[in-house]
């Protein structure tokens, strides 16, 4: 069922992709660039994922795994059918794009490794490091556009932007380039440059679940953790040339 459960991961991701993108142009004119930013956001995983490019599935799964989180506020304010449907249908797509065999059409599969030549273990580190980025980078563009971005905000998305392109090249600057969006962002969530601003997601058909600007840049320091990920192989890398 492996090209079933594929259709379905898309038929979510581009739901998603067609709501940001309508409530971008319907929705509160200081939340444009946001959703904007969220839209292109699941528009890139969903081309990944049907053109089979072999990091896409991954990335599509830390994308699930963000929304998935919001799972967590059901804890706090009860069964709100709207935010379950987001957290259940972002848990979908990263149960259907999980398993070995809808690995063997991506990262396994024959073009890839004919192209690619990854060894095991750099195919395990760059998987969790994606899969952190996918989830990491909605989080990242929620703090930063949400509702008005600074400069300090602006660099840390270049940044993550910047470090999730060449972190998918296999380039070594994207990890400091990761690292730096990281690190701004979690000093910005302390306080470190003023007050956080707040941020929003349109949840609800009456309104709006207000989240705290700083839990968005708290959770997206976590890119900050990249780098580590391939810290020894890339200091064996540089060793050996």
């Amino acid at each position: 069922m492996v090209g079933i459960r594929r259709a379905l991961a898309l038929l979510i991701l581009s739901l998603y992709f067609w709501q940001f993108l309508l409530t971008a142009f319907l929705g509160p004119e200081e939340l444009f660039a946001c959703f904007i930013g969220l839209a292109a956001c699941y528009g890139l995983a969903f081309f990944g994922v049907a053109a089979e490019w072999f990091w896409a599935r991954w990335f599509a799964m830390g994308v699930g795994n963000f929304g998935s989180l919001f799972l967590l506020t059901l804890l706090q304010v009860g069964f709100e059918p709207s935010i379950a449907i987001l957290g259940f249908s972002h848990l979908a797509i990263t149960i259907f794009l999980a398993g070995e065999g809808m690995a063997a059409r991506y990262e396994r599969s024959e073009a890839t490794a004919e192209r690619w030549n990854l060894q095991e273990e750099s195919l395990t580190q760059l998987r969790r490091a994606v899969k952190s980025a996918g989830m990491s980078l909605p989080l990242l563009i929620l703090y930063t556009l949400a509702p008005q971005a600074e400069f300090m905000e602006l660099a840390a998305l270049g940044l993550g932007l910047a470090g999730v392109a060449g972190l998918i090249r296999g380039r070594t600057w994207s990890l400091f380039a990761l690292g730096g969006a990281g690190t701004i962002a979690l000093l910005d969530g302390l306080g470190c440059f003023g007050a956080p601003a707040v941020g929003y997601m349109l949840l609800t058909p009456n309104g709006s679940l207000i989240l705290s600007g700083t839990i968005f840049a708290i959770m997206a320091g976590s890119l900050v953790f990249i780098p580590m990920l391939y810290a020894k192989p890339m200091l064996r890398f540089l060793r050996q040339r």
